[in-house]
């Protein structure tokens, strides 16, 4: 994993540089962030910094878009292999 200070704002290349199983513990350590942001924000009425919640669910959908364009250029090969 890269060594930036904040995985929130992490770029598609740096991701793309990850492999799998490094990506799937990000995503698992944003989702939890995110959980418990959006869980204070609905306890407490608001949080220090609102503007984390949209980073963070951008830094998931960019996991998940690079995850998903790996699994169709997998898929791609293997249709080319037959």
């Amino acid at each position: 994993m890269s060594k930036r200070k904040d995985p929130a704002k992490i770029k598609a290349k740096e991701l793309r540089a990850m492999s799998r199983e490094e990506r799937q513990k990000l995503l698992q350590e944003l989702r939890a962030e995110l959980m418990r942001l959006q869980t204070l924000l609905t306890t407490r009425g608001r949080i220090e910094n609102p503007a984390r919640i949209r980073l963070l669910k951008r830094a998931i959908a960019r996991i998940l878009t690079v995850e998903r364009e790996e699994e169709l250029k997998k898929l791609q090969s293997e249709s080319k292999a037959k």
